[in-house]
């Protein structure tokens, strides 16, 4: 094997890009079923309570996620040359940080249990500090196949691991019933994760060289390390009050309501980045292009994720009744909150795409320090309303802080950040007002059973947003975006 890794050559680069394109979308619309079907099927095995306190443990040892990557898995696929040396020496790395992680989580268990007043806690930590030196092996190996452009060999691994998790889950729930199940769910993901990216990579570690630096990939994962977790404890910090203040059962109505409203938006944020990073790299030296790209990328995003959200939120009780079943209908009004919330926490993805493509993470780390606090300090207040209350205070949070974001990503790029606020304005509310005519007949047909009220919403929904387009130029505009982005993207 060559001491340096390289890329592929230019001609064949695109077309690599363009087949590993399709196979990831192909892959997330598989992995969007089996999350589907993993909330559906386990919602009628596992109760409310169980759920809880796996949230409650997750929203605290979560962050030895980051932790156990430190960012250096992402630096090693952006680096423009990483040699076997540096490659070696980010192995042992990522394994000292997940083994570190692993450790944290291990003695943090009596201190898990302790803060929520419930010792099966303890428990279920033990279990899942597994998953973090997992996770910490797996990393480079993962990278190097991101770096060869291997799509299919991730897509198929990435795949595999939530389908074998379910299959396990569901057989442990049928004999237990219990929080096992869900514990069993995860392990069982990441040793497949683990040990299908070991066995397809290739290679295998060397020891560790010091002649081989690797400070610059540190540096690098540094500064993502930081925006990392601060955004990590604000967006978790809702749950860990839940669980704190109200108690294991709150807690698995809030993870459920809170899982099924980031559905799409994590099916749709992955791919949707993963082709605007690339033309908006291309981009940044020619900046009034790229500030066209962002308005037209956020108009795009916005129109594929605000009906779903919006309309959610407006069928709430039908869509929790059909995915969930009745007995789950206690969190509908959750749900409904948090997905109006979610679509001010997904327009702010273009912000994020603005300090990534132009380089300005320390002005992406420095907005984080002190934007996340407030979003912890929202919760905690809104948590004397109840558990409803933390929901309505993470979506305030989030749409108060989206126009910042906006103006904040646009001063460090210098881009004008009135058109992207302008845009997505426009949006939310087009979509908005459709979904207000879907609540209106919802409320009305509320007795017919929530196959019909639901059929009936989306068609009301279908037909305010039609005359919308025919009477708003500028909206109708958004939607021929919309319809048009593979020609777009290739004129970019």
């Amino acid at each position: 094997m060559s001491e340096a890794a390289t890329r592929p050559r230019a001609d064949a680069l695109g077309r690599s890009a363009a087949r590993g394109g399709a196979v990831t979308l192909a892959g997330q619309g598989i992995r969007a079923l089996v999350q589907v079907a993993s909330i559906v099927v386990l919602a009628r095995l596992v109760g409310p309570a169980d759920y809880g306190y796996v949230a409650m443990v997750g929203a605290i040892v979560g962050a030895a996620t980051i932790l156990q990557d430190f960012g250096l898995s992402r630096a090693a696929v952006q680096a423009p040359v990483v040699t076997v040396g540096q490659r070696d020496n980010l192995f042992w790395l990522n394994l000292g940080c997940g083994a570190l992680a692993a450790v944290a989580v291990l003695a943090a268990a009596p201190m898990v249990a302790a803060l929520y007043d419930a010792p099966v806690l303890a428990d279920i930590t033990r279990w899942l500090a597994v998953t973090f030196l997992l996770g910490g092996l797996a990393a480079q190996f993962r990278a190097s196949l991101m770096r060869d452009l291997r799509f299919t060999a991730i897509t198929v691994i990435d795949v595999a691991a939530p389908t074998l998790g379910l299959l396990v889950a569901v057989w442990v729930a049928l004999a237990d019933g219990s929080y096992r199940a869900l514990v069993a769910q995860q392990v069982v993901a990441a040793v497949v994760v683990c040990a299908g990216s070991v066995l397809v990579a290739r290679w295998l570690p060397g020891p560790p060289r010091r002649r081989e630096p690797v400070r610059s990939f540190v540096s690098y994962g540094a500064h993502q390390l930081g925006a990392q977790l601060l955004t990590y404890v604000s967006m978790n910090a809702d749950a860990v009050v839940v669980g704190a203040r109200f108690g294991a059962a709150p807690a698995g109505l809030y993870d459920r309501a809170f899982r099924m409203m980031m559905l799409p938006v994590r099916q749709l944020q992955f791919p949707v980045t993963r082709v605007a990073m690339p033309v908006l790299s291309r981009l940044q030296d020619d900046v009034a292009n790229f500030g066209r790209f962002v308005v037209r990328g956020q108009a795009i995003l916005l129109n594929l994720l605000a009906p779903v959200m919006l309309l959610g939120a407006a069928t709430a009780g039908p869509v929790v009744e059909i995915a969930l079943g009745a007995g789950w209908l206690e969190l509908a009004p959750l749900f409904a909150v948090l997905a109006v919330g979610g679509v001010f926490q997904a327009a702010s993805f273009t912000s994020g795409w603005v300090f990534m493509a132009t380089g300005t993470m320390r002005s992406q780390f420095r907005f984080a320090l002190w934007s996340r606090p407030l979003v912890v300090a929202a919760v905690v207040a809104g948590s004397l309303w109840g558990v409803v209350g933390v929901a309505a205070a993470y979506g305030i949070a989030s749409a108060l802080l989206w126009p910042v974001s906006l103006w904040w990503a646009g001063r460090a790029a210098r881009l004008s950040w009135r058109p992207w606020l302008v845009g997505g304005c426009r949006t939310i509310l087009a979509h908005g007002v459709a979904a207000g005519a879907a609540a209106a007949v919802a409320r009305g047909l509320d007795p017919a059973g929530p196959w019909l009220t639901l059929g009936a919403a989306l068609a009301a929904a279908v037909l305010v947003l039609a005359a919308e387009a025919l009477v708003w130029p500028a909206f109708r505009r958004d939607l021929g975006d919309v319809a048009r982005t593979r020609t777009l993207l290739r004129r970019r």
